[in-house]
């Protein structure tokens, strides 16, 4: 038997591009409350757009939306970490969406002193990146607050070749330090770490900011989170699209240890 009513059907599945397809799940996951696969398919869309979104939703604005979209899934399935990284994308990608983003920030559940801490360092973005649309003044020198870092020394850098082709590897040893606001002072935090990661990148495809930062940062420091805006001078970066890898020849207003002006061996 012939089904000639299924022709109509494949007919408009055919006519159904792969991003409308994935719109239409993510709509569905999320009107059903199934967070984690509505996740998954926003992730889709963005990582997707510059080949398959229609010419209207290329836009660094429409971008934005999506990491704005990913953010309220994120805090919606709990993943807060993932909500702060993607809000900061969205900003980074269009600084003109700083108050929306402002307002997602602050409907986020984080504990109070995050989220106080996470609204300056929004703020000083806002303010560098889009000083125009930010109506809260100068960040340039106001905020500080505490954060932490690492002393880098290279153990081994070198090239090998593997299935995917030749890669660069540099492997490193890290000692913790930590800027606390209210002392003003850094503060060793531990001893040296041997062999506590390593960062790579291929030799023929793009540079990985880590890999980079890292070995830039040979015998210097190394930190992967925001920079508060009373240190932000003192460090070059970042080397990251986020705004959260940087490298600083010496930790910046430092009040350290009397061993000869730089950090102890």
């Amino acid at each position: 038997m012939r089904r000639w009513w299924l022709l109509p059907l494949l007919a408009a599945a055919a006519c159904t591009s792969a991003w409308e397809r994935h719109e239409s799940s993510l709509a569905k996951d999320e009107a059903e409350a199934q967070y984690s696969l509505a996740i998954a398919e926003e992730r889709w869309l963005i990582d997707h757009a510059s080949e398959e979104a229609p010419e209207g939703a290329r836009s660094p604005a429409a971008e934005a939306e999506r990491h704005l979209h990913l953010a309220q899934l994120a805090a919606k399935a709990g993943r807060l970490n993932l909500a702060v990284r993607e809000l900061r994308r969205a900003l980074t990608t269009d600084p003109h969406q700083a108050e929306a983003v402002r307002t997602a920030l602050e409907q986020l559940p984080l504990p109070p002193a995050e989220l106080e801490l996470r609204k300056q360092e929004f703020a000083w973005n806002s303010a560098a990146l889009a000083p125009k649309d930010e109506p809260h003044g100068d960040y340039s020198s106001t905020y500080c607050w505490s954060y932490r870092v690492r002393e880098v020394r290279l153990r081994h850098q070198r090239t090998v070749r593997t299935a995917d082709g030749l890669q660069r590897q540099a492997t490193y040893d890290a000692r913790p330090w930590a800027f606390h606001v209210h002392s003003r002072r850094w503060q060793v935090e531990g001893p040296w770490i041997t062999d506590v990661g390593t960062e790579v990148e291929a030799v023929d495809g793009p540079g990985q900011p880590r890999y980079r930062a890292l070995t830039a940062a040979e015998h210097e420091f190394f930190v992967d989170e925001p920079i508060p805006p009373c240190h932000r001078s003192g460090w070059q970066g970042p080397y990251d699209s986020n705004g959260t890898i940087f490298v600083a020849t010496r930790l910046p207003e430092t009040e350290l240890p009397t061993n000869g002006g730089g950090p102890p061996e």
